[in-house]
Formats: structure tokens, C-alpha cells, sequence
């Protein structure tokens, strides 16, 4: 099931939503933290009144799956910016807490772009690759092409990703979640390093957008994913996101556990 059909599928109320989490959005005993981000955000949104997203602070704070719960309370609303938390639940119990703040681009004397682009969009006709049978099932929603040699559980010395992702349903490439839901599809960065197969978990997950509606062509975003720190069983990275256009739109920053 496609994010848009899943998002079809929902139930709204006039602060949350629920749904049955598809098999085909999992990552191991717990449902893909992009979908259920995502699904925050789909709940917060509706108490924004307008207000384009700006940042996202996401606690995944334990599994998901089955039907999930999602409600929104509108914490503080000023007259550019408005605070939003959302919390996602199920059976399992808690699963996500997420703040996020809406707010509006406003006249500034300010103007310093992100960092460029360091590839090139997709070629017409490229083709994507796919992950092995035994990856995460939400890998199958999604399309990557890897711009790295190397990939998880290769024994690189870089802890480095970059790879264009864009979701495999055509119909859900412009879908106004869709950037959310793919923002985190990239393996820990992390996990290039090591030889063999480990669990990995994000733990918490900071994301900036910088732009009040970020667009991009045919659904493909560029997401980069570099680790700067491992030790103790956890690991921290950087993240960015721009478009085929070569603009930064995200800029993120992680947490993840490693049992290695």
C-alpha cells in the first residue's frame, strides 16, 4: 500500500487520525519511522492553520504497528509561528512524540543559501537499484540511486550515504507528505562501516526545512547521510536533503542505536 493509499485510508478527527500501519511500511517489529513522522505531521497540520512546516523534533520512542492512534495539541500559536506536539501510540504502547513548528517566510536583510548540490539529478531512463530481499520492507515503497560505491554492511571506511529516493507510487511522489515520509529512508550512515549484518535503530531525529514548500521533479530527492561519531552503541550524524534543481531544502541531525 502507497503512502497516498494509506493516507486515504485514515481516519481524521479535528486533532489526530488512526489507521491500520501497512505490512509494506515496516522495519522490522516496528513500522518505518519516515511513515510514522509523517503521520504526526499529518495530524499537526491541521491545527497549523496554514502555517508552512519549518522544523520537526521526533522521539521514536517505541514500536508501532497494528492500528495506531495519532493526536495533535496545539501548544502555543503566535502570530507567525505556531508550536504543535503529536504523539503516535498502539497496542505496543507510546511509539513517537514529535513537536513540530510552523512558520511563514517574512521579509529579512538575511539571504545565504545551503550547501550545493554534489551530483547531478537522475538521467532519463537510469535505473534504480533495489535492496535485497532481506532489507526493511518500506525499502520496496521507495526507489534509490546510489551515488556512493558502497552501501550498508560493506566494511567502508567512510561512514557516508548519498543516494536519490523518491517513492515508487506515482501517485504518492507529490503527495504534501511525501518529503516527510522519505526524509529518513536512508540506512544509518554508520552501518557502511561494518562487514556484517547489525540491528540499527534511530532513536531521535531533528529535521529543518528551508523553504516553505519545498518542490522538486519526478518525485527524486537527494539525501545525504554522514556519521560523525560512534561509541557505546550509538552513533550521531548529519543529514541533508536537496532537489534536482541543486537546492538545499532539509537539513537534518541523528541519533542511533547500534547493537555492534
Amino acid at each position: 500500500m502507497s503512502l497516498a493509499d494509506t493516507l486515504e485510508n485514515a481516519s481524521f478527527s479535528a486533532d489526530g487520525l488512526s489507521l491500520d500501519l501497512p505490512d509494506g511500511w515496516t522495519q522490522g517489529r516496528t513500522g518505518y519511522g519516515g511513515l510514522t513522522s509523517a503521520l504526526c505531521l499529518a495530524a499537526a497540520e491541521r491545527l497549523a492553520e496554514g502555517r508552512p512546516l519549518r522544523s520537526a523534533l521526533i522521539g521514536f520512542v517505541g514500536p508501532s504497528a497494528g492500528r495506531v492512534e495519532v493526536a495533535a495539541e496545539k501548544l502555543r500559536a503566535g502570530r507567525t509561528a505556531a508550536s504543535i506536539r503529536a504523539q503516535l501510540s498502539s497496542e505496543q504502547g507510546p511509539g513517537v512524540e514529535a513537536l513540530f513548528t510552523f512558520s511563514a517566510s517574512r521579509e529579512s536583510a538575511l539571504h545565504q543559501p545551503g550547501p550545493a548540490a554534489p551530483t547531478p539529478p537522475p538521467q532519463p531512463g537510469e535505473r534504480a537499484l533495489d535492496f535485497p530481499p532481506e532489507a526493511p520492507a518500506f525499502t520496496g515503497q521507495l526507489e534509490f540511486l546510489w551515488r556512493t560505491d558502497t552501501g550498508p554492511f560493506m566494511g567502508s571506511k567512510k561512514p557516508y550515504e548519498l543516494s536519490w529516493v523518491r517513492h515508487r507510487d506515482p501517485a504518492s511522489r507529490d503527495h504534501p507528505l511525501a518529503l516527510m515520509c522519505l526524509a529518513d529512508a536512508l540506512p544509518p550512515a554508520v552501518s557502511v562501516t561494518l562487514s556484517a549484518f547489525a540491528p540499527l535503530s534511530s532513536m531521535t531525529w531533528m529535521i529543518d526545512f528551508l523553504s516553505d514548500a519545498p518542490r522538486t521533479e519526478d518525485g527524486w530527492w537527494l539525501l545525504e547521510a554522514q556519521a560523525d561519531h560512534a561509541a557505546g552503541g550509538h552513533s550521531t550524524q548529519d543529514m541533508t536533503i536537496w532537489n534536482t534543481a541543486g537546492e538545499c531544502v532539509a537539513k537534518g541531525r541523528q541519533m542511533v542505536t547500534v547493537f555492534a
